[in-house]
């Protein structure tokens, strides 16, 4: 299988964390694209020329890291197995939180690409705001978040999307805020396959 990827998206990296959870480096090749500038072969798997695409086989091929997350999953059946009942519903609903964190920032960090003049403030605003409120839920949420042993989606998309803010918006300190969030990240993050996947510094 061949995950075309990015060491900086935040989507990527969610997928690139599972994989070494799953155990399935040896699988998988990664190919590190930029999806702004993308090549014919990133576009062939994904006409939408956005990161993470799986190529499975030449008939098989998932856009999208939801998508791709639930396909290693089945892949390994039994490992990182969602819990059930309400437990269940609360780690989806984690995971959904946490996914709109990232996507939040990555809006934000789009947004302001673009030339000074024509920033939109109020999106910038309502995305900051978003975030916080969303941190908020997650803060109460914190002493449900797994550290060390088996993981789920919840925790993954939980730890990428903080380490995303760290990484691209760190003017938010938004351990301040949250501090007992700050305390799970800060052990969270030594797990290998955050550090294992961690973007470049710059």
């Amino acid at each position: 299988m061949k995950l075309y990827s990015s060491r900086t998206s935040p989507f990527a990296r969610k997928v690139r964390v599972l994989i070494h959870e799953l155990g399935l480096q040896e699988q998988i090749e990664e190919l590190f694209v930029d999806p702004f500038a993308a090549d014919s072969e990133l576009l062939a798997v994904n006409p939408l020329s956005k990161i993470p695409a799986l190529a499975v086989r030449a008939d098989l091929l998932i856009p999208d890291s939801k998508l791709i997350a639930d396909y290693l999953l089945k892949y390994k059946p039994g490992v990182l197995s969602p819990p059930r009942g309400r437990q269940r519903w609360e780690q989806l609903q984690r995971s959904y939180l946490a996914e709109g964190v990232i996507e939040a920032a990555v809006a934000t960090v789009l947004e302001k690409r673009r030339p000074e003049s024509i920033i939109y403030t109020a999106f910038l605003d309502r995305q900051r705001d978003n975030i916080l409120r969303t941190l908020a839920v997650l803060e109460a949420q914190s002493s449900k978040l797994v550290t060390n042993g088996d993981t789920w989606l919840a925790e993954i998309g939980t730890g990428v999307a903080l380490a995303y803010l760290d990484f691209r918006m760190p003017y938010l300190e938004w351990r301040e805020q949250f501090p007992a969030l700050g305390d799970w990240f800060r052990a969270y993050a030594q797990r290998s396959s955050m550090r294992l996947t961690q973007p470049p510094s710059s």
